[in-house]
């Protein structure tokens, strides 16, 4: 680090905007008189205020209903009793998950933020498939072991389960 005071404080102002991005933001002509009168009487930017703003009004926020929610996750995935699970075969958009589905007798999912959930079924839970159009075309107890396969010539895109006890319900209800 330099001895400079002007290089000092240079270098304390890059590493701190360092990771920060430029956005825009339209605001009216008063919110934007508020906004710069804030600033000069703080000795500070605009910026910097609708940076706080966010940092303590919106991020501490979300992180807080996310530490809740990963909360209700934990003491939903630690539960020792049976669980009841509906899952869509996705019939509606490609017949071809849904068959794979019904054919290999397991509970799947095949896109992020959908094929992680099915981590969350435990051994001994019942899933019922669903297709759109029939109801519940199918029900199992699951084996508790998630496996993957590919989908679509993508490794790892598919997350299943075996389902025991498998009970096709389409032919005959």
């Amino acid at each position: 680090m330099s001895n400079s005071y002007i290089d000092r404080r240079t270098e304390i102002y890059n590493q701190r905007n360092q990771n920060k991005i430029t956005l825009s933001l339209r605001l009216s002509i008063k919110d934007d008189l508020i906004l710069q009168e804030l600033a000069d009487a703080w000795e500070t930017t605009r910026q910097d205020i609708i940076n706080d703003l966010i940092q303590e009004f919106i991020i501490q926020d979300w992180e807080n209903k996310r530490m809740i929610d990963k909360q209700k996750d934990e003491e939903f995935d630690n539960s020792t009793t049976t669980r009841y699970f509906l899952l869509n075969t996705n019939s509606a958009n490609d017949l071809e998950d849904h068959n794979f589905m019904m054919t290999n007798q397991v509970a799947a999912a095949f896109e992020d933020g959908y094929k992680e959930k099915i981590c969350r079924i435990k051994k001994g839970d019942y899933v019922f498939l669903y297709a759109s159009g029939q109801g519940i075309v199918a029900y199992g107890q699951a084996t508790g072991i998630v496996e993957k396969t590919h989908h679509y010539g993508v490794d790892n895109k598919t997350f299943f389960q075996k389902l025991e006890h498998f009970v096709d319900l389409s032919q005959n209800p």
